[in-house]
């Protein structure tokens, strides 16, 4: 059972959601029919949850409220898969042993080190085959062909921002499972920290970069602090921190100066970000509308984008007041429970790495809409469970 539910852990982000809806159909009801197999065998660990029971009651219930008040019950009823494969998924995590949580995770590397293989192949290979296809269908938008056109990676995702968000969740999980032991030409790690970080860089993502950014400074900040399994504390940060910052803000301006050649308007980074700030002025104005039940899972939808580009407005918006706070709850007592474990723990740097990835995550949802694709979403609530100590 357990091999089965890793086999699907590792497909789902080759499964994009919006491109093979059908397949994503299919896939959803197997890994659902699994994990209720799987915690009814093995039983919810109420006790070892006990500190999420109320963030996590109080969030089924939000999504209760948001579906018997919504616009449109049947597209909520068809939203609701969602969040139900993410709870059940990161329950089960939370029940895997030790061993078991580092072959999930494991699985996800493995996962996306193809992911960025496959990417990489597309940049120097696959840009022009796609191109002279859609140029004889003459169905894509002008986004998709610019995205072609300038040699931004994204397959297996429909967009180079979500890819460039997934890779960087990864690369604290490489980095938390690093054996400093081995030969580092020896060591696979090595490889699958080259391969997914030089795709990310040719997602040519900003909003990737700025989490993936922000993470490693909190990776690196707290793995220098520990000392003999405890939290030092320090004024400065150590020379790694200091040189993480120098370089990924020359990398961020080196993309940012690529990109800010761009010959049409819209694909200049001034001009997304622009194009966010309507979004979530747009996204404020549907919440003031409903904001204690919200318009229901799935009924979001903006004059010119399906989602708002900040995953926290938009779950405001569909799940109304109770929803954006329980979830934050949750996200708190998570985080809190990992901390207050640290010490404890015989595998401090995975917890480190493990928080630095939820942080990834959370940051790029900010500027983002990967917690509405289940390819990432997933992943994310795998990692998430694995945190909770």
């Amino acid at each position: 059972m357990l091999i089965i539910l890793l086999t699907l852990i590792f497909i789902r982000s080759f499964i994009c959601s919006l491109a093979f809806p059908h397949l994503n159909f299919i896939y959803s009801i197997i890994l659902l029919l699994f994990l209720l197999i799987w915690l009814i065998r093995k039983g919810i660990p109420l006790r070892k949850i006990n500190s999420l029971k109320s963030p996590l009651l109080l969030f089924l219930l939000a999504l209760l409220i948001s579906i018997i008040f919504s616009t449109d019950k049947l597209n909520s009823l068809k939203e609701l898969y969602k969040y139900i494969s993410g709870i059940l998924i990161f329950l089960f995590a939370i029940s895997l042993t030790y061993e078991d949580r580092i072959r999930a995770l494991k699985a996800i590397i493995l996962a996306g080190f193809l992911i960025s293989l496959l990417a990489i192949y597309q940049y120097f290979f696959g840009f022009r085959h796609i191109l002279d296809y859609l140029a004889r269908d003459k169905t894509a938008s002008s986004f998709a062909l610019d995205y072609i056109q300038r040699k931004r990676v994204y397959s297996p995702f429909v967009t180079p921002n979500t890819l460039g968000g997934y890779l960087a969740i990864i690369i604290p999980l490489i980095l938390a499972l690093w054996d400093k032991n081995k030969n580092i030409w020896l060591n696979p790690f090595f490889f699958f920290l080259i391969s997914i970080s030089f795709a990310l860089l040719l997602t040519k993502s900003l909003g990737a970069l700025l989490s993936i950014f922000s993470g490693l400074v909190i990776y690196f900040y707290f793995s220098s602090f520990l000392n003999k399994g405890y939290l030092i504390k320090q004024k400065n940060l150590n020379k790694k921190v200091l040189l993480l910052i120098t370089g990924f803000l020359i990398i961020m301006e080196l993309v940012f100066l690529i990109r800010q050649t761009a010959s049409k308007p819209h694909t200049l980074p001034s001009f997304s970000l622009i194009m966010r700030i309507n979004y979530w002025f747009e996204a404020l104005k549907i919440i003031k509308t409903a904001p204690w039940t919200g318009v229901g899972l799935g009924n979001f939808n903006l004059v010119f984008a399906r989602y708002a580009h900040n995953s926290y407005l938009q779950l405001w918006a569909e799940t109304g007041i109770l929803g954006i706070v329980s979830f934050l709850w949750l996200i708190i007592a998570v985080f809190k429970s990992a901390v207050k474990n640290i010490d404890i723990a015989s595998n401090k740097k995975l917890i480190i790495g493990l928080i630095s990835a939820n942080a990834v995550f959370l940051i790029h949802n900010l500027i983002d809409f990967s917690f509405f694709l289940p390819e990432v979403a997933l992943i994310w609530w795998v990692i998430f469970g694995c945190t909770y100590r």
